[in-house]
């Protein structure tokens, strides 16, 4: 019976042993099927992506667990406003040259070769004002006041003393005097003709402009900004993008040069002048400046004596062209930036001093190019969609120029990395993006 027994259980255990082996070659030959964890639907009997969201495909039968799944979808469950996931084409910077116009803003600011000072030439009581207030337009050769002096009554008496004994010499220099101290020839050959001394004498100014007084302390505010360099600013309104700058910087303009209303006009009639002091100041407006900033990498362009076009911000039908006259450098902050200025002719006063203006100038620029279309404006920054890893993260880039369809990034991002094509297609009206800063 023992032996029976025996030889049964020991075929049981073959056959058990056989049976293991039949099924795991079973296991071995059956092919592995790949799906998605977000879409079981898809299946694939090798490794792949999935084409709805781009995730590598796992094997269907590796009893992915929770722990599996919560480290694949780490990409899908990060928020929407940094980052996006798609299908949408890339391209990458493209390095080279292109015609671009360079545009950048500036503004129209006073020539103050144009202020001048009208002084007393000679001491006297002024006997009456036509200049009453700050402001106050004047014209060259319009009278200003009517000044006693005694300087002027003895100069007329030697001017007929002279005429009268014949002394042709000391005559001339006798008008000379006169003219130094003053009087225009119509009043001398007045004199000459009448032979009357007028004890109350006429004068008239010498220059055009509005009575002001000058800001002393902003004669350099040209040269000063908010922020130190140049910001790039498109006109090109139809595109949108009417404010090109780089990351979160500021608009950088030069300062205008102001009039100082600490004091109101201070000649009075009755009061005494001496020869030498300053009676007021004339600002002129028909000579102004164009004034803006470019950096080191823009000067190229903008050197003395190149033509540059201006047009009026607020009006595109005024506009006008003008050479460079001044390139004056700085260095800030670890920045280095140039003040470009040039002279316009304002005949007409149709500049007005403060006036935003558009500076254009083209030129062939070496850059870093991408498609106008893959640049998203946010406010005063601009961003692209970097390709990462399928998915599309928010990035500031700089904006150094545009050439029609294409603008240059500069080195904000290197030649390898892939840009979404159209940025505008991955943002909703309801989207906060939060970017990513390199």
């Amino acid at each position: 019976m023992r032996k029976i027994l025996k030889g049964s259980t020991g075929i049981f255990i073959v056959f058990l042993s056989l049976l293991l082996a039949c099924n795991q070659n079973k296991e071995a030959s059956a092919p592995i099927s790949y799906t998605c964890p977000m879409h079981p639907e898809i299946l694939n009997e090798g490794a792949g992506i999935c084409p709805i969201c781009k995730m590598d495909l796992v094997p269907k039968s590796s009893g992915l667990g929770h722990d599996s799944a919560d480290k694949s979808l780490n990409s899908l469950v990060k928020p929407s406003n940094e980052l996006v996931i798609s299908g949408i084409k890339t391209v990458n910077p493209q390095k080279g040259k292109r015609k671009a116009d360079l545009s950048l803003k500036g503004l129209i600011n006073y020539n103050s070769n144009q202020w001048k000072t009208v002084s007393a030439r000679v001491s006297g009581r002024i006997e009456r004002l036509y200049v009453k207030y700050g402001y106050q337009q004047i014209k060259k050769g319009q009278k200003i006041m009517d000044i006693y002096s005694p300087d002027l009554l003895n100069a007329q008496q030697e001017l007929l003393f002279l005429k009268n004994n014949s002394e042709p010499i000391l005559l001339e220099s006798a008008k000379k005097k006169l003219l130094y101290l003053g009087l225009n020839q119509q009043q001398i050959n007045q004199v000459l003709r009448s032979e009357i001394i007028n004890p109350t004498v006429s004068v008239y100014s010498p220059y055009s402009g509005y009575v002001a007084e000058l800001d002393l302390n902003n004669m350099a505010g040209s040269s000063s900004s908010n922020q130190a360099g140049a910001t790039r600013i498109s006109s090109d309104s139809e595109s949108g993008m009417s404010e090109m700058n780089s990351g979160s910087s500021a608009v950088a303009l030069p300062s205008v040069k102001t009039i100082s209303r600490g004091q109101s006009f201070q000649l009075r009639e009755g009061q005494y002048v001496n020869a030498g002091q300053k009676l007021f100041s004339l600002v002129n407006t028909e000579q102004v400046w164009v004034e803006f900033f470019a950096d080191s990498d823009q000067l190229e362009a903008f050197k003395r004596g190149t033509n540059i076009k201006i047009k009026a911000v607020d009006r595109a039908s005024q506009q006008a062209e003008v050479k460079v006259d001044l390139v004056q450098p700085y260095y800030r902050e670890g920045l280095n930036y140039s003040l470009i200025r040039a002279n316009l002719s304002n005949a007409g006063s149709l500049w007005k001093v403060g006036q935003l203006i558009n500076v254009h100038k083209e030129t062939e620029l070496e850059g870093n190019w991408i498609p106008r279309t893959s640049v998203l404006q946010l406010g005063k920054n601009n961003i692209v969609f970097v390709n990462r890893n399928s998915a599309f993260i928010p990035v500031y880039v700089r904006v150094n120029a545009i050439a029609e369809k294409w603008i240059d990034i500069g080195n904000s991002l290197s030649a390898d990395q892939k840009i979404a094509i159209n940025a505008w297609f991955l943002v909703d009206t309801e989207s906060f993006i939060k970017v990513e800063r390199l």
